[in-house]
């Protein structure tokens, strides 16, 4: 087989999928609920060895890589077998109210929380795994991005991605950054970007260079998903003015219902149909998928005004978990509803409206799970150490996946790797990309921030 013919077969390989269950995905997911209800269980009960790079590789990474891949179809038992330990720690350690996991100088702040840490370690995690695991065929079709219409754990992943970092933004508004003027405010918008899109630019020169197989239909032509992220801080720096005037909750909708209906009046067709003849139409899914994904971002600072609202230190019904799950219920329904009883799907590569509810529900109810097992649980701290790390890291630890993900797919022909050497390799990028953040972090207290 030559190059070119492999890399048809690669491009084959990403082509033409249409997805599984929503509720697969759930099961995949919430199997790191699991593994923090695990963590929780062995920190509570002070056991030390839970803070250990190589207990929290186990604890963490192993059991959502295996979810992903050769135990695809028992992603439920292992959630089992995660509980079940919990319960036997639980059971046979002298457990301690107080225990505790020593804080980071950044997890002293007010704004810190726990269950942050593992949410958006554990949403960077199982993005990571899944981009190079997709490539070998240890990883299941239907687990792949979806060509047009369907749901995958790929498609929730960049969506999820986008909420997450809506979360985290919403601090700087609480903290008074939004009474900037409005010039200024974009400034800063465009100053923070900009390295995010001239990471976009390095990957569209590079991925051409070395003539890197490309899934057109997932963006276009040049689009990646840099781009999405580097465009996000301007437009919702524009949007964002108009909060004095309704909250993020609803400039979401409204800008989820615009694009919706714009959608519905043509522009869907043009986007799944028309030829690519100029540089609109040969970047159409990212340029226009781009207004979905700024709907989620949106979500994510309502959900995030609710995260870092402030409680009465005695509440103990854990308000901030019964709010996002009441969110996630309406929000449920309204996307049951809506694709049960009507002709539309969830399309990622339009970022439609079912997609962008689909996300936001989904994102909703891990937020909301994580919530009450840190209430339960009681550990203070930092939360997990390799997680908070990755976080202090995020962008950069999803770029080294990035070129990890190309060295490998350059170096060997993945497609045609046997079970035992996919997971080897698959094994080796995840302690490469997991260990790169914790030496940064914990060993040199270094951060890049982009």
């Amino acid at each position: 087989m030559t190059g070119d013919e492999y890399k048809r077969a690669q491009e084959a390989w990403v082509s033409d999928c249409t997805g599984g269950s929503t509720f697969e995905v759930i099961t995949i997911c919430f199997s790191s609920v699991a593994s923090h209800i695990l963590w929780s269980s062995l920190s509570r009960a002070n056991i030390k060895i839970s803070d250990s790079y190589w207990a929290q590789v186990l604890i963490y990474c192993l059991p959502v890589f295996a979810c992903q891949t050769l135990a695809a179809d028992y992603a439920h038992l292992v959630s089992i077998g995660l509980l079940t330990a919990s319960a036997l720690v639980y059971n046979l350690t002298s457990e301690s109210a107080s225990a505790s996991v020593s804080p980071l100088p950044e997890a002293k702040t007010s704004m810190f929380k726990s269950y942050l840490t593992v949410y958006r370690g554990c949403t960077m995690l199982m993005t990571c795994i899944a981009i190079l695991a997709v490539d070998f065929p240890i990883f299941p079709r239907r687990f792949a991005k979806v060509e047009t219409f369907g749901t995958s754990l790929m498609d929730v992943g960049v969506g999820s991605f986008v909420f997450s970092s809506g979360v985290v933004a919403s601090r700087a508004y609480l903290a008074g950054n939004s009474s900037l003027s409005k010039s200024k405010a974009l400034v800063q918008s465009f100053r923070s970007a900009l390295p995010i899109l001239v990471l976009g630019g390095l990957r569209l020169v590079l991925t051409r260079g070395v003539d890197y197989q490309t899934h057109t239909s997932e963006y276009g032509l040049h689009w990646n998903f840099f781009f999405t992220l580097g465009f996000l801080p301007a437009f919702v720096t524009l949007v964002s003015f108009l909060q004095r005037y309704a909250s993020f909750g609803v400039l979401a909708l409204t800008v989820g219902a615009l694009y919706e209906a714009v959608l519905q009046y043509g522009l869907q067709t043009w986007i799944l149909e028309a030829p690519r003849v100029d540089l609109l139409s040969a970047n159409k899914e990212g340029i226009f998928s781009f207004f979905g994904y700024l709907s989620i971002f949106l979500f994510g600072l309502d959900s995030g005004l609710v995260v870092f609202k402030k409680y009465k230190a005695d509440d103990d019904r854990c308000p901030t978990g019964r709010q996002l799950i009441k969110r996630a219920v309406g929000l449920w329904i309204v996307y049951m509803a809506w694709t049960g009883t009507t002709d539309f799907a969830v399309s990622r590569r339009l970022a439609n409206g079912p997609y962008v509810l689909w996300v936001v529900a989904f994102n909703l109810s891990l937020l909301a799970a994580l919530v009450f097992v840190d209430h339960k649980s009681q550990v203070k701290g930092q939360g997990p150490s390799l997680l908070f790390a990755m976080n202090q890291n995020g962008l950069v630890t999803f770029l080294v996946a990035n070129v990890l993900t190309g060295l490998v797919n350059l170096s060997i022909r993945t497609l045609y790797c046997s079970a035992i050497v996919s997971f080897l390799v698959c094994s080796i990028y995840i302690v490469a990309v997991t260990l790169f953040p914790w030496v940064l972090w914990t060993k040199f207290q270094i951060r890049f921030k982009l």
